[in-house]
C-alpha cells in the first residue's frame, strides 16, 4: 500500500521526459540552423562591415533570415548557378521544417495517451477547440532526424559554396 507521501508514476511522468529530450534536440538543431543562416548572410555580404550587418541580422527572425538568404543567394555573383539551384531545393525543405519549428517552439505540449503526445496549435482559439498534432516518440525521433539532415545539408552547402570560396 502506498503511503500518503508516495504516489504511483503516471503516464506523464514516463512519457514527458522522453518527449522533452526529443523536443530539446529539435530546439538545438533549430538554433544551430538559425545561427548558420545569419553567418551565411554575413559571409555572402562580406563587402559590408560586419559591425553594420549585425544589428540588422539580430532583428531578423528565423523566417526573415531564411528569406533574406534566399534573396542574397539569388542575387550573389559569388554563387554559381548549380549552387543556387541546390540552395533552392534545400530552401523548400527548410521552409517546411520552419512550420514544424514554430509549432514545436510556440505550441503547447501535453500527453495524449500512454504512447502519444499532442502539440496544440499556437493560436489560442484553435488550441481551445482541440486543434493539435499528435506525435508518438518514434515520430518525434523522425522529426529530430529530419531537422538534423536539413542542418547538415545547409552546413555542407555553406561550407562548400560560401566559406571555402571566400
Amino acid at each position: 500500500m502506498l503511503g500518503r507521501a508516495e504516489r504511483r508514476p503516471t503516464v506523464t511522468d514516463e512519457l514527458e521526459p522522453q518527449a522533452a529530450a526529443h523536443v530539446g534536440q529539435l530546439i538545438f538543431a533549430f538554433s544551430r540552423l538559425d545561427f548558420m543562416l545569419a553567418l551565411a548572410i554575413r559571409n555572402l555580404l562580406a563587402g559590408q562591415s560586419p559591425a553594420s550587418l549585425n544589428p540588422l541580422l539580430e532583428r531578423l527572425g528565423f523566417k526573415e533570415r531564411l528569406d533574406t538568404l534566399r534573396e542574397v543567394v539569388a542575387n550573389s555573383q559569388a554563387i554559381d548557378p548549380e549552387a543556387a539551384q541546390q540552395f533552392a531545393v534545400w530552401y523548400e525543405k527548410a521552409d517546411r521544417l520552419r512550420t514544424t519549428r514554430n509549432a514545436f517552439v510556440h505550441g503547447r505540449w501535453g500527453v495524449q495517451s500512454r504512447d502519444a503526445l499532442f502539440n496544440a496549435s499556437t493560436k489560442v482559439g484553435r488550441a481551445l477547440i482541440g486543434e493539435a498534432k499528435i506525435y508518438t516518440l518514434a515520430e518525434l525521433e523522425a522529426e529530430v532526424a529530419l531537422a538534423g539532415q536539413v542542418v547538415s545539408e545547409f552546413h555542407a552547402w555553406h561550407f562548400s559554396n560560401v566559406v571555402s570560396t571566400a
